[in-house]
Order: C-alpha cells, then sequence, then structure tokens
C-alpha cells in the first residue's frame, strides 16, 4: 500500500500495481495466478541489478 506523496517518477509504477490489483481483485483463480506468477519467475533468467536499473 502507498503512504505519502506520490512522485512523478513512480507514479507509472503505481497505476501499474493498481491496475494490476483492480483485474484481479474478483478473480476467481487467485492460486492459480500466483501459480503461474512463481513460475514464470523461475523460468527466466536472472538479471543484474545494474541492467536492471540503467538508464534507457
Amino acid at each position: 500500500t502507498h503512504q505519502g506523496k506520490v512522485s512523478t517518477k513512480h507514479l507509472s509504477y503505481y497505476l501499474d500495481e493498481f491496475a494490476f490489483r483492480f483485474n484481479r481483485k474478483l478473480s476467481t483463480y487467485r492460486g492459480k495466478l500466483f501459480y503461474r506468477l512463481i513460475q514464470q519467475s523461475v523460468a527466466t533468467e536472472p538479471k543484474p541489478l545494474n541492467e536492471l536499473t540503467k538508464k534507457t
């Protein structure tokens, strides 16, 4: 949950999270969604932090 001021730098991330939660709030398959998320997270190659945070 968000507490405090929303910065423009992170606004798109807040909106993405809101949309994700809103779209799944009535899902009857929450367990399956979580299972798929875990499957995908272990099936992908890890990336170093500097690659994830580099400026584009």
